[in-house]
């Protein structure tokens, strides 16, 4: 018991790490929202959508928009497994089959080490094993890693060396008969297709450590939409008065209205999920900076539930409080009418409910302490 109450007391220090750290992540956060989405609209008011095929000399120095088939200068490939293919970008990414080490710790501090085998994208390191002597991991024998074509155009357009970086692998490449035969003359047999990927090892039923898997994905050439500013006949970022740049590279073809409310609908996933995240650390924040309370009733089975209980609402309910209170400030300083009006609005509803709170609590008859 006593070395729970030890523990949760050092955790009072990651606890105050995280409130300190979460209340500058909420503001700024909201700060960055409307940046990007006060960006966007000066771009969407601005972006001229052209023909990628015609005459483009007349829209230099502008925000353009077009659409059209996107075609990468030469090939790529990943010469180490023998792939060579007309796209946009190639990524490789690799699994190895590992030893993973599991610690048990009881009450009483004494630990228990288990090891499974399994495949990881992340070496494993087994020097820091406790059984280590009889469960070695080596090492990876290949990388992950992503290639962009040299050059991409569209028409007329060429895109800078941003826009073609902004391009991410989103199908899985299938590995044709030829890519099988370059891939046995260079590995050998131990080189393998199965279930849609790259295998090296004995059986891939009955992997062993050591057995590597690939898996390769393609940005592949075709119909494409991109917003950006135009210099000479190269696409590059476009900078707003908000200090936000605007390049946008999907596939399909979208009319620019459209890239741009999906781009403000992303805005407003990651607010979202920053705030959420902003929620959560202060919330584990609150609750490691509590938790000598909770652990103190440890000594009492019935209590120490009671006040582990308690100690997490009370968290949730500051955490909550404490975000809301951040991201409120936050609106008042960068969305001003917004923020106070919804201050207004909420102190309205609150002298509203103490009013009729008061209003009832007052009527005739009613009861007196």
């Amino acid at each position: 018991m006593l070395g729970n109450f030890t523990e949760s007391l050092k955790g009072t220090v990651g606890g105050v790490v995280l409130l300190i750290a979460s209340f500058p992540i909420l503001f700024q956060n909201e700060g960055c929202a409307v940046d990007i989405a006060k960006g966007l609209e000066e771009g969407a008011a601005l972006v001229q959508s052209i023909d990628a095929k015609q005459n483009i000399g007349n829209y230099n120095g502008k925000l353009i928009h077009a659409s059209g088939e996107a075609k990468a200068g030469a090939k790529i490939s990943d010469s180490t497994f023998g792939i060579e293919i007309a796209a946009l970008a190639l990524s490789r990414d690799v699994e190895m089959y590992q030893w993973e080490e599991k610690v048990v710790e009881k009450e009483d501090k004494t630990k228990t080490y288990s090891y499974d085998a399994d495949w990881s994208s992340a070496r494993v390191d087994s020097s820091k094993f406790n059984q280590k002597k009889d469960h070695i991991n080596p090492a990876f024998p290949y990388e992950s890693n992503t290639t962009h074509a040299s050059s991409v155009s569209l028409g007329n357009l060429s895109f800078s060396q941003a826009l073609i970086e902004s391009i991410s692998p989103n199908s899985d490449l299938e590995y044709d008969s030829a890519t099988t035969a370059r891939l046995k003359a260079k590995l050998g047999a131990k080189a393998q297709i199965h279930d849609g990927r790259i295998y090296i090892g004995k059986n891939p039923l009955s992997p062993e450590i050591g057995d590597v898997r690939v898996n390769h994905q393609v940005a592949p050439e075709g119909a494409v939409s991109i917003i950006g500013l135009l210099n000479g006949d190269i696409v590059n970022p476009y900078q707003t008065k908000r200090d936000t740049t605007i390049l946008v590279f999907d596939y399909g073809t979208k009319d620019a209205a459209t890239m741009f409310q999906e781009e403000q609908d992303a805005n407003v996933f990651r607010t979202w999920a920053v705030r959420i995240a902003g929620f959560f650390a202060m919330f584990l924040g609150f609750r490691l900076l509590f938790g000598p309370i909770a652990a103190a009733g440890g000594w009492i089975p019935i209590l120490g539930g009671i006040l582990e209980m308690g100690v997490s609402i009370v968290a949730g309910i500051l955490a909550f409080s404490f975000s809301f209170v951040t991201i409120a400030i936050a609106w008042i300083f960068f969305r001003p009418l917004l923020g106070i009006g919804l201050l207004i609005l909420g102190g309205g509803a609150f002298a509203y409910l103490l009013y009729q709170k008061g209003k009832f609590g007052n009527k005739p008859g009613a009861a007196k302490a």
